[in-house]
């Protein structure tokens, strides 16, 4: 496949990029709800009551949140593109979009082993995709500025690698205790601190 040199091409997949990640990250508060009956008790009760479905609209923000501030990173790196690194990221988009739904099911069942070990999964293959996509436009420096040391696309493969390994792991802890797989998810804040 020919490597494209155009900016307006690089630029077109980065604003279609950005437009996915904008959708899935509003959907987000779609899927916050009050009840049918909301207001009878008391509104505050009713809001109180979400406080499950807030925490997984906020680990779900902050989650996608870092993988578009890291593909923005690694755009500052990329200068040319060919048709299989658009098929990644077409990938990678796909597994943002279904983060939403992920959400959802945590949102209705996060009590649950496979509620918590399929959102778990969905945000790993997410961060597998973006790291694929990192690591196929530098490999060679196939698509990076031709002056990135080896040492710093290490550092940046090391670090893409994070979220998704701990995703995995927990995907086992959920196995035993839905709860603890939750609370592994912050590791993820504790590593990029």
């Amino acid at each position: 496949m020919p490597i494209k040199h155009d900016r307006p091409g690089l630029d077109r997949i980065i604003f279609f990029t950005d437009g996915v990640f904008a959708i899935a990250i509003t959907l987000l508060a779609l899927n916050l709800h009050l009840p049918a009956n909301a207001g009878k008790d008391g509104l505050a009760d009713d809001l109180i009551r979400l406080l499950p479905d807030y925490q997984s609209y906020a680990i779900s923000f902050a989650v996608i949140g870092l993988y578009w501030i890291s593909h923005h990173h690694y755009f500052r790196f990329i200068r040319r593109y060919d048709y299989p690194f658009v098929t990644l990221n077409i990938g990678l988009l796909m597994s943002v979009a279904i983060l939403p739904f992920a959400t959802s099911v945590l949102d209705t069942f996060g009590s649950q082993r496979s509620a918590v070990a399929f959102y778990a999964l969905c945000m790993a293959f997410t961060g597998f995709m973006k790291t694929l996509l990192w690591h196929y436009a530098a490999q060679n420096l196939r698509l990076v500025h031709r002056r990135l040391s080896i040492q710093r696309i290490r550092r940046l493969t090391r670090r893409a690698m994070i979220p998704p390994l701990v995703f995995v792991n927990s995907i086992v802890i959920a196995m035993f205790n839905p709860m603890l797989a939750k609370l592994s998810w912050g590791a993820i804040a504790l590593a990029f601190l």
